[in-house]
């Protein structure tokens, strides 16, 4: 099982995705909102930088920008990550506009002014903690639920959480100033989780 991060940004931000890649983390997911936080398409790059195989997430939601905007950062770090970028739309339980239509309309810019194509794209299901991969332009296929990613919240209970839904992933937003700690202490439930149910 794959095991997930979204994380603020802060100055910390690419130590924190360096951390993650060190304690097998698959994924760190940073969310775009010039409002709330700092540079996310900078702190990813300079993590991109750091690191060389955890998948690196710009995640845009609820507060849509323009999608050129989008398209113009997630190039950037394209180019950075060298084949581990990623797209992130929308937040598990938003409400607001189609994830879906944002994210075709990235990947239209992204192909149109940049020659990208192909970059995984995860969107965030409404009302629920999920975010499950949206194909390359086709609609998602039977079975897209055996690769959700599952967001939970600290404390909850894995065990039964994974029996009940099966995810094929679990990704955990830091809620503390700690975000080491967290970091470390999730993985290490994961691991010991997986080891007692082989």
């Amino acid at each position: 099982m794959e095991i997930d991060c979204a994380l603020a940004v802060g100055v910390a931000t690419p130590e924190h995705v360096a951390l993650a890649e060190e304690l097998g983390f698959t994924r760190a997911w940073c969310h775009e909102a010039p409002a709330s936080y700092g540079d996310s398409g900078m702190a990813l790059a300079v993590a991109a930088g750091r690191t060389i195989r955890i998948r690196i997430g710009l995640a845009v939601g609820g507060h849509w920008r323009r999608s050129a905007t989008d398209a113009e950062s997630l190039a950037d770090l394209a180019a950075r990550a060298r084949g581990r970028a990623e797209l992130v739309v929308g937040s598990p339980g938003g409400t607001g506009r189609d994830p879906a239509a944002h994210a075709a309309e990235v990947r239209t810019e992204l192909a149109r002014r940049h020659g990208l194509t192909g970059l995984p794209t995860w969107l965030a299901q409404p009302g629920a903690s999920a975010y499950v991969p949206q194909p390359l332009g086709a609609p998602a296929p039977r079975g897209t639920a055996l690769r959700t990613v599952v967001e939970v919240a600290p404390g909850a209970d894995l065990e039964r959480l994974v029996r009940r839904l099966r995810p094929a992933g679990l990704l955990l937003r830091p809620r503390t100033a700690d975000v080491g700690v967290e970091l470390a202490e999730f993985a290490e439930t994961v691991r010991r989780m997986a080891s007692i149910a082989a």
